[in-house]
């Protein structure tokens, strides 16, 4: 019972998810995509346990660094910046009021001296006591003494000499630092002054006692020198690139290292949950974004796996060259010009701006936030878009590659220049540019045709090649069904014309039609082109058989077609050129033939799909359109546009473009363009006498002008 229980509960949760459905094969697809791209931005991060490392003893290993890394070294950088602010001198303002100050004071004691000198109400002893109270505490009362029985004279002289010294004195930079130092040095000069002692005495206490400093210190001033002299010294760098030895074994280990090894998470026993967030997010709404682009502008692409893993090998191709070629060798050789070259050949151009964009910010990111190269890789997308935009050949992608050869050199040289290298570097980038130009051609003609095939993806190249009269199914057609070919070429020309017209695309329109009719080359004598004046073999068929014939050159163009490879869209047109439309010719010759019984319409249509592009729907139109032209009399512009139109409405009321995605702006826009290459051939062509035999081949061929 729980056995059956669970063989119950298993069928209910295969029901549920159906791993064929679309929506889980996309999740799967881009859960896949979005983790590799993730795996090649983070493997760097992943911690390496290093165990045995430490500072002043010798490694135990080498150890290289895992990527690009670049840091400032804040200690040493401080270290050195403290270093140069040390050897800043004091700044030192100048108080210009100081020395007049002191003069004064001199001045005034002096006078006080000699007021008490000339007081002869005073005992000696009464003047000293006297002059000591009024004085400087810090006077020498020795010295005091001497000055009040030293004459009148020498006391103007000592004067003097003492405002004098002071004067010199003042002539340096006295500070409250170097004020005791300036003393000594006054009592200096004052003993080679004179051999005077007694002026001596008072030249040397009277000078030490007023002398004041002159200059104080300036402390916002010496600080703002102090931050400019620090300001001044370079952030230490260190730099590693990735591959370069960190520590030999053996080696004695740095401070410098233990922080590179640091910084590149290898001493570390976790991972760097932080950047791994960073990376994680920038993927995820990058990826998200470029979703949300492809679901509302590019829906063709977003609804098949087929494309997006194309576009999904371009990117991830593109970002494994950056991530393990650009460390080791260049990051001028990532090959953006390649990715974009190749999304313009399979998709568009819009859809390429969008890919140069994504892959040069995840190459710079690669680089180690190097935007440099995001520069660089934006420059040489736009420029290959541009030189591939046109091409039409293969041999035209050398051309192409050459112009991006030198776009990529020249963008090398300009972004090295950027960051003011030297002239090595400067040529070795130049190098670097060119070889990344020449792999970019390379790689764009190597991996185009195994991306077409891969994609089913049929370009414009591709559509070139197959419109040479040398194809092989071309040539054939040629030769067994001439009249066939010569109304395939001519439809093909109005089916061009009109696509140009609509917006659609030529190429695809011309070379369809050159193709559509591909399966006449089986029975080509039963079809009225290719009968030059011979016997018509309808005259003696069966008109079921008749039918069956005609209408099996479109199953038949089919296989031909398959056989030889040709892309589904062209095999598309081929089923679809004829849709259901009826064979009317033989459909009202059966209904002559036979009276009694009931023909069905149903048994004289083609058995193809109705029309589901505009191409498709071009080729079907330009088929009958000139299939009819030829039958027309006396053709003219008025009777051309007559008989253009009533061929579109005839396809309009049996709903055979009821598929086709063509507006009724469209049709008329198709009607102009038929009449106008239509009278463009017939305006100067010679009306001959229709014979009823050739309407009738026509007729049987064409079907009430439904070819």
């Amino acid at each position: 019972m729980t056995a059956n229980i669970g063989a119950k509960k298993i069928k209910e949760l295969r029901r549920i998810i159906d791993w064929r459905g679309t929506t889980l094969r996309r999740s799967i697809l881009v859960l896949f995509i979005f983790s590799v791209t993730l795996a090649v931005l983070t493997i760097d991060f992943l911690p390496d346990r290093l165990t045995g490392i430490k500072i002043g003893k010798p490694s135990p290993k080498t150890v290289k660094a895992s990527r690009n890394v670049e840091f400032t070294d804040f200690e040493k950088t401080n270290a050195l910046r403290r270093e140069a602010a040390s050897h800043v001198q004091k700044v030192y303002t100048r108080d210009w009021v100081v020395e007049a100050r002191v003069t004064d004071s001199i001045h005034k004691f002096f006078g006080l001296v000699r007021q008490v000198r000339a007081n002869q109400a005073l005992t000696p002893e009464a003047k000293l006591d006297l002059l000591i109270k009024q004085a400087d505490p810090s006077f020498n009362k020795s010295v005091l003494g001497i000055m009040l029985i030293i004459p009148d004279n020498d006391l103007n002289a000592v004067e003097s000499k003492v405002v004098s010294q002071i004067d010199q004195l003042y002539r340096d930079q006295i500070t409250p630092e170097n004020i005791d130092k300036k003393k000594n040095e006054f009592r200096e000069a004052i003993n080679s002054l004179t051999d005077n002692e007694n002026e001596k005495s008072i030249i040397t206490e009277v000078g030490t006692v007023f002398l004041k400093p002159n200059y104080f210190y300036d402390e916002r001033s010496t600080e703002r020198l102090r931050a400019e002299a620090a300001a001044g010294v370079a952030p230490i760098v260190v730099s590693k690139q990735k591959g370069e030895i960190v520590i030999r074994e053996g080696e004695i280990v740095t401070s410098t290292q233990i922080k590179i090894l640091k910084e590149l998470g290898l001493m570390q026993r976790g991972v760097d949950i932080t950047r791994l967030a960073g990376l994680a997010l920038f993927a995820l709404i990058t990826f998200f974004a470029f979703s949300l682009y492809l679901y509302n502008y590019q829906r063709k692409i977003y609804d098949s796996d087929r494309l997006i893993s194309v576009l999904a090998i371009i990117f991830i191709t593109t970002v494994l060259v950056a991530k393990f070629v650009g460390p080791f060798y260049s990051f001028y050789l990532i090959p953006v010009g390649a990715a974009a070259m190749l999304t313009v050949l399979l998709f568009n151009v819009e859809l390429a701006v969008l890919m140069v964009l994504v892959i040069s910010l995840f190459s710079g990111l690669i680089a180690g936030q190097n935007y440099q190269y995001v520069l660089y890789g934006l420059l040489t997308g736009i420029f290959a878009i541009h030189a591939i935009y046109h091409i039409r050949h293969r041999t035209d992608l050398v051309l192409a590659g050459t112009w991006v050869t030198l776009a990529t050199a020249i963008l090398a040289l300009l972004t090295t220049l950027l960051s003011s290298p030297d002239w090595f570097e400067i040529l070795r980038n130049l190098g670097w540019g060119l070889l990344g130009g020449i792999s970019t051609a390379v790689l764009t003609a190597g991996a185009l045709p195994f991306l077409e095939k891969l994609s089913g993806i049929t370009t414009d190249i591709k559509l070139v090649e197959l419109s040479y009269a040398n194809q092989p199914l071309l040539r054939e057609l040629m030769m067994k069904a001439p009249g066939t070919y010569n109304h395939s070429v001519m439809a093909g020309n109005l089916a061009e014309s009109a696509a140009e017209a609509i917006g659609a695309n030529p190429l695809l329109a011309r070379v369809g039609a050159y193709y559509h009719d591909i399966g006449k080359v089986k029975r080509p004598l039963f079809f009225v082109e290719n009968q030059i004046g011979g016997e018509n073999p309808h005259d003696h068929t069966n008109p079921n058989l008749s039918c069956l014939i005609i209408t099996s050159h479109v199953k038949e163009g089919v296989e031909l077609a398959k056989k030889h490879r040709l892309p589904k869209e062209i095999v598309n047109i081929i089923n679809e050129h004829h849709g259901t439309s009826i064979v009317a010719y033989f459909y009202h010759k059966a209904k002559e033939n036979i009276v009694k019984e009931v023909v069905s319409e149903e048994d004289f249509r083609y058995s193809g799909q109705r029309p589901r592009t505009k191409e498709a729907a071009l080729v079907m139109l330009a088929d009958s359109v000139e299939a009819a032209a030829r039958t027309i009399t006396k053709p003219s512009p008025s009777r051309i546009e007559q008989l253009i139109r009533r061929i579109v409405q005839n396809k309009l009321d049996d709903g055979q473009l009821s598929e086709s995605n063509l507006t009724l702006n469209d049709i008329e826009t198709i009607i102009k363009s038929f009449s106008q290459v239509l009278s463009s051939l017939y305006h100067t062509r010679i009306e001959y006498p229709a014979s009823a035999t050739s309407q009738a081949r026509s007729l049987a061929t064409h079907g009430n002008l439904n070819k």
